[in-house]
């Protein structure tokens, strides 16, 4: 399949901060800022049980065919999720949301600072009420979140979890 360029569509970046690291995810939408404030205070919040204390720094914005991004006010800034401190070992741990447009290209959400595991690194459908909860928050906006070529995603019934191995290294003494 042909790459597409990154600026094929608007573009929100969440910054935040979990574990002491920050962190950023990206979600693409043709919609308002508030309305990403509220699906972004909906995801996390449902999220939040199995995460550790986090917090969102800002959120910015590149339009349509645009590289350059700026602040944007959501609502969502401030906003605190999860509980715990974590430790050095943890910053690696993302939770790992997947999907695919009827274009066949691949979306995902990741987060960092996750708090639970399970044991194949993967959260089935039923098997963790909260990652339920949020991936019924991702599949709830559907076409209002929008993948690289501009279709709208279809959200697997499951979540990934893992170990970052760019993040590994980085907290290595």
């Amino acid at each position: 399949m042909t790459p597409l360029p990154p600026d094929s569509t608007p573009r929100y970046r969440v910054h935040y901060t979990t574990i002491g690291k920050q962190h950023s995810f990206e979600i693409r939408s043709h919609d308002s800022p508030s309305f990403i404030g509220t699906f972004i205070t909906d995801f996390l919040t449902a999220l939040g049980p199995v995460m550790y204390a986090s917090a969102i720094d800002f959120v910015d914005f590149a339009a349509d065919n645009s590289s350059v991004f700026n602040s944007v006010t959501t609502g969502a800034e401030a906003l605190t999720w999860g509980s715990g401190a974590g430790s050095v070992l943890e910053i690696p741990q993302f939770i790992n949301f997947i999907g695919r447009t009827s274009g066949g290209r691949r979306v995902r959400l990741a987060v960092f600072g996750v708090g639970v595991s399970s044991v194949d690194y993967r959260f089935l459908n039923t098997e963790n009420a909260d990652v339920d909860a949020a991936r019924a928050v991702l599949v709830a906006a559907g076409g209002l979140l929008r993948g690289i070529d501009d279709l709208t995603p279809v959200w697997k019934t499951y979540a990934n979890t893992g170990f970052n191995a760019y993040w590994q290294k980085a907290v290595r003494p």
